[in-house]
């Protein structure tokens, strides 16, 4: 068994507790919760700063300016403008030029970013061709074989050289008779057969839409574009205010807002699928089975999250015995009492007086 390093046995504990510190805001705002909230913020700018450095900063302008570049002086000019905005009040009209110069950048490049990649892209999936055809994997191209579910361009053109050939080096090819034999083919790697076998455990995945001899028609494909064209047409007539929405019309943008509904409610699906994933692998953090056994034996995860839940329960009951005995007291509560109180103090003082 490899021993593990006593940094790398702290760094897990310390995952663990700063995991049930977050937690701990269930409860309320407390000073476990804050203390891992502005670790996070301080070790999250901390990593930015230096991955500016080392990546953008330290090529593109120490080494640039090392090396000769001359042109190089502009974005250091413009780099000085933004710190003379941050450190000077009277100077800080400086820095609009650097900032309008990135905001004007950013802008143009997100402009046509996103152009191509949303809207050109829905505007170019709905001009495609109604019908769906099942895909023969004995002949398509792998082009067609790319548009299988479960079929990435890495391996379709594995696909394609196993059963044509390679000409690069002369390697004959291997005749496909069945998509069984396709997924499991012995130059594809585990991840892509994963994915293809994912594809064929579902009720409309590959085996649905591949075949081995004539295609045929996919139907639900069919069904599916038919219905992907007509609730985008009626999501765009929805925006159409020319005229009033009222009988067919009316019904027509009906349907559409259902679909926009449906088309938001996914994507928030989504998204909470993604937070629940991420509390998933906390969990699998915590509990070790993400780790090898000897790792997890030298960790010992559940007894380190009982000592911190421990910790962080003793905690919480002293911070709010403390805050009971400060307002019986007539004092502020623990963590209270800033400048901000004292000015509300104050102007309460000021306006009483009047």
């Amino acid at each position: 068994m490899q021993e593990l390093y006593t940094i790398d046995v702290v760094g897990a504990w310390l995952g663990i507790f700063l995991t049930f510190a977050i937690l701990s805001f269930l409860y309320k705002d407390n000073p476990f919760y804050k203390l891992a909230e502005h670790l996070f913020v301080g070790v999250s700018l901390g990593y930015v700063v230096t991955q500016q450095y080392y990546n953008t900063l330290r090529p593109k302008l120490v080494v640039s300016l090392a090396d000769g570049h001359l042109l190089a002086i502009i974005p250091l000019l413009l780099f000085i403008a933004l710190l003379v905005k941050a450190m000077s009040k009277r100077l800080a009209w400086v820095g609009r030029y650097p900032l309008a110069f990135v905001v004007a950048l950013f802008a143009g490049i997100q402009i046509n970013a996103v152009a191509q990649a949303e809207l050109g892209a829905q505007i170019k999936r709905a001009a495609f061709d109604l019908d769906a055809p099942k895909v023969d994997v004995t002949r398509a191209s792998e082009k067609e074989l790319g548009q299988l579910p479960g079929v990435i361009p890495s391996t379709a053109h594995k696909i394609v050289l196993h059963r044509d050939g390679d000409p690069a080096t002369g390697a004959p090819g291997q005749a496909l008779t069945s998509i069984d034999e396709m997924a499991h083919l012995p130059e594809l790697t585990d991840a892509e057969r994963a994915l293809m076998a994912g594809e064929r455990g579902s009720i409309h995945g590959l085996d649905a839409r591949a075949s081995a001899g004539d295609g045929g028609t996919y139907w639900f494909g069919l069904l599916s574009n038919i219905l992907l064209l007509a609730g985008t047409l009626a999501s765009l007539l929805y925006f159409y205010f020319s005229v009033a929405h009222k009988g067919v019309i009316g019904r027509v943008s009906r349907f559409g807002v259902w679909v926009l509904m449906i088309g938001f409610g996914a994507s928030f699906g989504y998204t909470v699928q993604g937070r629940i994933a991420l509390a998933i692998g906390r969990a699998q953090d915590v509990m070790g089975t993400r780790l090898s056994a000897s790792d997890a034996r030298q960790v010992q995860g559940p007894w380190a999250a009982l000592v911190s839940v421990a910790i962080i329960i003793a905690g919480i009951a002293f911070w709010e015995l403390r805050n009971k005995r400060r307002a019986a007291g007539g004092g502020p509560p623990a963590g209270g009492g800033g400048p901000s109180d004292d000015a509300a103090a104050g102007t309460a003082g000021a306006g009483g007086s009047q």
